[in-house]
């Protein structure tokens, strides 16, 4: 079990190093400086390979950090009434998604799209048992250390004590072996596969009973039992017999044959990335003949032919999303004006209301980054037009692609711009059932922003696609310089949820940004997507 513990973690340190320098080789500036001869050597691929393992595992623990941060804890401090109930309610979540839930999605033993078990169990032939076995302790040991800083944490800032937050992390890992048992235990005798729809049910039930139950009716007060001496010892106990008989059991490779084979793992891959572009594909079926007409657009000519045309025969799949989000945009101001008119709230409230909307400019740069659907339109502008047409010199000119941004830029700018008309609207009714009506004008700075807002995140995500153009020929994205700066702008739009700062200013900031933002991205555009925007 060790030596295939060992070949395993070696198959995936080599994999790792190579995909490390691939990602090194693709971003803009490093990249043409790294050349592929890093791959045949040893020293620098073993040195590659261990910067990757730590950043790997640093960014592991972040990921357990921000999972704890905002699925855990920042639920838990929104339910909670006051600060001693937020530890309670804190375990309460804690219990159903780690406990239940999580051991059941990421169990090893009936995992389909284990890839590395396939090259480790049908290409180099391991022994299936020992591969099971190893990657159970592996996984949940790296969970553990992974875990221990983010629980420990997070939990002081939920009111669980250091050694209650380890007692709860080994719990859980206990929790990981048992279920592991019994999913072992349950195929062994009834020969069930764990379905689809079980699993769904399990994972339903859980978020019920983790977010609705303690807000609805309470927490569960898990304290008394899961710190209870007894209970700790008969979980690891449990946990302990539960390994024995995964230890004992000695039909693996039968096991190994119904979950780690061909077409299960490579058939999961396709979907997954037929799924990456399957909200902007067209059904056939649902085209007439008013989809199919070109004499709309006889006046235009060239591109923009082109881009009417295409706009024309893909309206469905660009107006719907801005449809749903003025759907979501209408319900929750109906909402919002019924519980204005007609809930029992004083003319204090109301006044506190009247107030704070004027000074919400921070927060709406995260929804609107939210709600934009910049990049759903880039990629059905790829998926449907570009992927073809990036085959031909001609259409990578620098003069034909400021054509169709300037161009495709006006109609993204539409479709964001819509919605946010709505959410002016709807902050100005609102404005007015609270009584501001004589107020209106404190609310403009507000609405600019939001309109500039808009503007800047159409600009934002279409310039990355000129530029950066992180679709593949294959329907994946593999340009790490796009997921860096998708990454930062995300983390800068939420980071303005805690920005406190006038309106009027943040406003100005705003609209000055965006303006320029449009300048850098057309001069840019014009620059360096010649070069970038390409079929890869």
């Amino acid at each position: 079990m060790i030596n295939t513990f060992i070949n395993s973690y070696k198959v995936s340190f080599a994999e790792g190093a190579n995909h490390f320098v691939h990602f090194l080789r693709r971003i803009p500036l490093i990249g043409k400086h790294i050349s592929e001869g890093i791959y045949r050597e040893t020293k620098a691929k073993l040195i590659l390979g261990i910067v990757k393992e730590v950043f790997s595992i640093l960014f592991a623990i972040i990921t357990k950090a921000l999972y704890l941060a905002s699925m855990v804890y920042l639920p838990a401090s929104l339910i909670a009434k006051d600060e001693a109930s937020v530890g309670p309610i804190f375990i309460h979540i804690l219990f159903f998604l780690n406990f239940i839930i999580g051991p059941v999605i990421r169990d090893v033993l009936m995992d389909k799209t284990d890839k590395k078990g396939f090259l480790m169990i049908v290409l180099m032939r391991e022994e299936p048992r020992n591969y099971y076995l190893s990657q159970i302790i592996f996984r949940n040991f790296k969970d553990f250390i992974c875990f221990l800083l983010p629980i420990i944490l997070i939990g002081l800032m939920g009111g669980v004590s250091p050694l209650k937050a380890i007692t709860l992390l080994v719990e859980l890992i206990a929790f990981r072996f048992i279920v592991e048992g019994i999913i072992l235990l349950l195929w062994e005798k009834t020969k069930k596969v764990k379905g689809d729809c079980a699993t769904g049910s399990i994972i339903i039930i859980g978020l019920l009973l983790a977010y609705a139950m303690p807000a609805v009716l309470g927490p569960i007060n898990f304290q008394t039992v899961l710190f209870n001496g007894l209970f700790i010892i008969g979980v690891v106990a449990l946990a302990i017999a539960a390994f024995a008989y995964m230890f004992k059991y000695n039909q693996y490779k039968k096991l190994s044959r119904i979950f780690i084979n061909k077409e299960n793992v490579f058939e999961v891959e396709a979907t997954i990335k037929n799924l990456e572009f399957a909200d902007v594909q067209i059904n056939d079926k649902k085209m007439d003949t008013e989809d199919l007409k070109t004499n709309l657009f006889d006046k235009k000519t060239g591109y923009d032919y082109l881009n009417a045309l295409f706009f024309h025969r893909h309206r469905r799949i660009m107006v719907k999303p801005m449809k749903n989000r003025l759907y979501i945009i209408s319900a929750i101001f109906l909402i919002t004006a019924v519980v204005l008119i007609f809930a029992p709230i004083s003319n204090a409230d109301k006044e506190e209301i009247l107030a704070i909307l004027p000074n919400s400019t921070p927060t709406f740069v995260f929804w609107m980054y939210v709600i934009s659907t910049g990049e759903r339109s880039c990629k059905a502008m790829f998926y449907n037009c570009d992927a073809s047409l990036l085959r031909y010199a001609f259409y990578r000119e620098p003069k034909v692609i400021l054509s169709n941004f300037t161009l495709r830029i006006k109609k993204v700018l539409v479709l964001n711009l819509i919605p946010a008309v709505a959410i002016c609207l709807a902050l100005t009714g609102m404005f007015i059932i609270c009584g501001g009506a004589h107020k209106l004008m404190s609310m403009v700075p507000l609405f600019l922003c939001i309109i500039c807002l808009a503007a800047f995140f159409s600009i934002h995500h279409l310039f990355m696609y000129y530029v950066i153009q992180p679709y593949t020929a294959e329907l994946t994205i593999k340009s790490p310089a796009f997921k860096i700066v998708s990454g930062i702008i995300y983390v800068l739009c939420w980071a303005c949820l805690n920005i406190e700062t006038s309106s009027y200013y943040f406003t100005l900031g705003v609209s000055a940004v965006t303006i320029i933002y449009m300048i850098v991205a057309l001069i840019v555009t014009y620059k360096v997507a010649p070069k970038t925007f390409r079929l890869k």
